[in-house]
């Protein structure tokens, strides 16, 4: 059953899944909980596991408030959200486990609130999160779609177009999601983890060109952790077994 809560005046969408230390999963652009983390198997293997599953629908996605404005979709908001899921639930603590755009997202959060969080993944974002150009090349991905004959080939990244077209087709908003972005990828450097003391995972696919290898990313977050998921790219490895054993092995180390 849906649940909601509301941030910043935002109807919020998620599921509560299970018993046990908490996770707060947050998923990729154009996708939505059920179709990053309940179809490909981690509710089961999370629950299974001993955890209570906390999976969020980003602001723009599934079946959360999907607003326009670029501002909206700031980290302080996108990626603050699962603080204030935190909050309205009364959790002091949990762990986090983002992929793609929720990795991104996790990895703010590593940066700025590494106290909310046991355990941070940050899955499906690697060592091009540190680009400098990073934020200006989203952009304008999202000014691509925002255009009058707008072609979801302008993204230029064939392995988001079928997501986007999903989005769409699920009730999606191209407004919505240009706006998210715009707003939702800042640059990150090594400086942004100089003071991130919560133990971290980087796990990309060994074929993800979107993302970047893990191991750079790694080295700038102290003490982190770099697996990279065998013969996989951006999109199969979320289903990958060793992707979440690897999840599974380090989480459970830090309960």
């Amino acid at each position: 059953m849906t649940r909601y809560f509301e941030a910043d005046g935002l109807p919020l969408a998620y599921d509560d899944v299970g018993e046990g230390e908490p996770v707060v999963l947050l998923h990729g652009f154009a996708a939505d909980r059920r179709l990053n983390w309940k179809l490909p198997g981690w509710y089961d293997v999370l629950a299974n596991a001993g955890y209570r599953v906390l999976a969020l629908d980003a602001r723009g996605h599934g079946q959360s408030a999907k607003p326009s404005d670029v501002e909206a979709y700031r980290p302080e908001g996108i990626a603050g959200d699962a603080v204030r899921l935190l909050d309205h639930l009364g959790l002091r603590k949990a762990c986090l486990f983002g992929y793609s755009m929720g990795g991104r997202n996790a990895a703010w959060l590593l940066a700025r609130h590494g106290r909310r969080f046991r355990a941070v993944v940050i899955g499906g974002a690697g060592m091009n999160l540190l680009a400098a150009a990073d934020a200006k090349r989203w952009a304008k991905r999202g000014y691509a779609l925002t255009a009058d004959n707008a072609k979801t080939e302008s993204l230029a990244i064939p392995a988001m177009v079928p997501l986007y077209h999903r989005a769409v087709r699920r009730g999606g908003r191209t407004g919505a999601l240009a706006a998210c972005l715009m707003g939702a990828f800042p640059n990150m450097s090594k400086r942004d983890f100089a003071k991130a003391r919560t133990p971290a995972l980087v796990a990309c696919g060994g074929k993800d060109t979107l993302s970047g290898s893990p191991i750079p990313l790694a080295a700038s977050i102290p003490g982190a952790k770099a697996v990279v998921i065998p013969g996989r790219n951006h999109l199969s490895a979320v289903t990958d077994p060793f992707f979440k054993g690897a999840v599974l092995g380090f989480l459970g180390t830090h309960r």
